[in-house]
């Protein structure tokens, strides 16, 4: 797909009541084909590297000419941003819940700090390693599928394409290491320098090698995430969780993470 064809969707999304594109970045689909683009559809269709997964991003007003459309293919695949009201329809068409995000937002992060001694930032020699731990939690959670040795570069250097749409800066990886392996790691940035409220922290990633979970890990890095935020301006904070992933969602609101769930992103999936 060509800039100018991606920038013309974009300015087409408008016309429709509802769409999975309206946070997507032409980095993200740049190599996606346009199945269609009419007044009832806007179809795409590529390769999600995040996610390892074929995937369909869509805009139309009605379910049915969408899945009409998709069912002309039978593969794997993902379809993000489903209406509340569209899921038993889609259920009916062999579609099933990948994930169901919500937002979580913490309104004062300084209200919830612990004392933090040091912080373990991610060298670039380690990119890789960081990586690993992250892809050794896949599936361990409905649609948490890990980062890639790239990814971990991108975010590094400010490059990653959602941390650029939203003036996202000093992003960084937070890790925990046992006998100089990385067993934990937390990828963090600030966005939203110009809001009235103040920067906000954002927390992208949390991954603890399967064998090293329940000991702590996560919150030591999600509360020196949280001090790394205050250092750098940040008065609030926001994370996306899976509503299934009942031990992430216990540390978040732990420390004062509160749900938003009247905007939760259904993801659902055709296997």
């Amino acid at each position: 797909m060509k800039k100018d064809v991606f920038n013309n969707i974009k300015e087409q999304l408008k016309d429709y009541k509802y769409s999975s594109m309206k946070y997507t970045e032409y980095e993200e689909i740049s190599n996606y084909d346009v199945i269609c683009n009419n007044e009832q559809l806007i179809l795409t269709f590529g390769f999600n590297v995040e996610a390892g997964l074929y995937e369909f991003h869509w805009a139309t007003n009605s379910a049915s000419i969408l899945l009409k459309e998709v069912n002309k293919s039978n593969e794997k695949v993902l379809i993000t941003f489903i209406p509340t009201e569209w899921i038993e329809e889609f259920r009916k068409n062999k579609f099933n819940i990948y994930a169901i995000w919500n937002d979580y937002f913490h309104n004062d992060i300084s209200k919830s700090l612990e004392q933090v001694k040091s912080m373990e930032f991610l060298k670039e020699c380690d990119f890789k390693k960081a990586s690993e731990v992250t892809l050794s939690c896949r599936g361990q959670s409905r649609g948490f599928s890990g980062q890639t040795e790239e990814w971990m570069k991108q975010w590094i250097k400010g490059t990653e394409s959602n941390s650029v749409s939203l003036g996202g800066k000093d992003g960084a990886v937070l890790v925990h290491s046992e006998n100089d392996n990385i067993t934990g790691i937390i990828c963090i940035g600030i966005y939203s320098y110009d809001e009235s409220d103040g920067p906000i922290l954002w927390v992208r990633e949390i991954a603890v090698l399967p064998e090293y979970q329940r000991r702590g890990i996560a919150k030591t890095l999600l509360n020196q995430a949280l001090f790394y935020g205050k250092s750098k301006g940040a008065k609030r904070a926001f994370l996306m969780a899976d509503e299934c992933n009942k031990h992430a969602i216990k540390l978040y609101e732990s420390v004062g993470f509160i749900a938003n769930k009247s905007e939760a992103q259904n993801d659902m999936i055709r296997k």
